[in-house]
């Protein structure tokens, strides 16, 4: 046998069968790569296309800018095309086409003003979808009618205004508002963040809590009612750059606890950069929070607020939905990451009646099990930034965005209004029994 070098250029017979067979199985896996986008099913393609493999597996060469949507990806494969015209992408197979059901459907509604409608809210007393925002001078709040066809949009102010109602969630008749507008000179003022509530029927509101130890709080976001009707609401540092809020931030980012029975205001949470979005699970013994540290800010108190500018985009800063355990005495304990935003942030969440989580993500929905992971997307031309179940049966989702209203209709509700808890409807007694609040109109 004929030895050989290190530098031959000579390959004996059995490297070269082993070169061969290297060459036919990468051009096996780009063959099997190479049909990333596929056919769900009976489903309509491409309205709905399946991720062959969760889309983890991209052949050739591929690339994604980081404030490119998921479907403006550059890859080497000619189904990845289908993404951008579908409505619907299922990553799970199993659950996810479970979720999506037979006949999916999302339809775009109405126009809303571009400037970040936000907080939408079902009102199942009148069958109404209440909805917020976050527009500079407006403390109007938008409300539709859902027994009109089609359901149109139209404006309310409520007495007095509550000024950029960020979240909203209906309890025992009242909904409860986490609100981010701060100015003293706006009309009907002074408006301070903080957490308000009002009757939707009669357009009666008062103001529950505005501060923390005499500093304002900064920008309440977004807030949820634990089963003991306890108000749990996130407080980021981004209202002055929203246009919303006259003072800078004075505190640290954090969740807090307010009971609205004996006023208290506690700090639960202030880990998280940029607390967002916060839902309880069905049984209350989980919280999700979002964290869209993404989102940065300027809040610099010597800028004036008026100049204090938009926020800005760092893909590498956390965007991530995470999971708290509610201990029995109340406290938070074992959090844990669940899901990093395929697209811009994760913003809103809420929990369906099932468990499942479903999240606003830059052009899109996101619905995820209760481990976090990712079942299916609806996609959407606008950024949405706040989801509702709405509906006699909590069966539509409605989506609410920059300059859009959409409804989407899956195989998955929302969960039911809940009844009173005992201590709200000691709130509500207390609240009677004074005839005038300050800053609140009595009952």
């Amino acid at each position: 046998m004929r030895s050989l070098s290190p530098n031959s250029d000579v390959t004996p017979s059995w490297g070269s069968s082993l070169v061969h067979l290297a060459g036919l199985l990468l051009l096996t896996q780009a063959s099997t790569a190479a049909q990333v986008a596929k056919k769900c099913g009976n489903l309509d393609f491409p309205t709905v296309v399946c991720l062959d493999r969760y889309g983890s597996l991209l052949p050739g060469k591929f690339s994604r800018g980081a404030l490119d949507v998921y479907s403006a990806s550059s890859v080497d494969d000619t189904s990845f095309s289908n993404i951008k015209s579908a409505s619907f992408l299922v990553f799970d197979q199993d659950k996810g086409l479970d979720v999506l059901g037979t006949a999916p459907v999302v339809e775009e509604m109405f126009d809303l003003d571009s400037a970040a409608p936000e907080a939408p809210v079902y009102v199942p007393d009148t069958n109404e979808l209440w909805i917020g925002g976050l527009q500079t001078g407006v403390t109007s709040q938008t409300v539709v009618d859902l027994s009109q066809n089609p359901p149109k949009p139209v404006k309310r102010t409520l007495n007095p205004p509550i000024y950029a109602a960020n979240g909203m969630r209906y309890r025992n008749g009242r909904v409860w508002v986490s609100a981010a507008g701060g100015n003293d000179t706006l009309a009907g003022g002074p408006y301070h963040p903080g957490i308000y509530s009002f009757d939707p029927k009669t357009g009666d509101s008062r103001v529950e809590a505005n501060n923390y130890y005499g500093w304002f709080i900064n920008s309440a976001n977004d807030l949820d009612l634990d089963p003991s009707g306890r108000v749990w609401f996130t407080d980021p540092l981004y209202s002055r750059n929203m246009g919303v809020n006259t003072e800078a931030p004075l505190l640290q980012a954090a969740v807090y606890r307010y009971d609205p029975v004996s006023g208290q205001i506690q700090v639960m949470d202030d880990t998280l950069e940029f607390p967002n979005g916060i839902a309880f699970s069905p049984d209350g013994k989980i919280l999700y929070l979002t964290n869209t540290a993404a989102g940065v800010g300027n809040i610099d108190p010597g800028t004036p607020w008026q100049n204090a500018g938009p926020l800005k985009y760092v893909s590498t800063n956390k965007r991530t939905l995470y999971a708290f355990d509610v201990g029995t005495d109340g406290l938070l304990r074992n959090r844990r990451p669940l899901y990093t935003a395929m697209d811009y942030v994760a913003d809103c969440v809420k929990v369906a009646s099932n468990g499942y989580l479903v999240t606003a993500a830059g052009h899109g929905v996101d619905i995820l099990d209760p481990t976090g992971v990712h079942l299916m997307r609806i996609q959407l031309s606008f950024l949405a930034v706040s989801i509702e179940f709405a509906g006699p049966k909590r069966d539509s989702l409605w989506i609410i965005g920059h300059g859009k209203a959409a409804r989407a209709t899956i195989n998955l509700t929302g969960q039911g209004a809940s009844t009173a808890s005992s201590r709200l409807r000691r709130h509500a007694r207390t609240h009677a029994k004074r005839h005038v609040a300050p800053q609140s109109i009595s009952e």
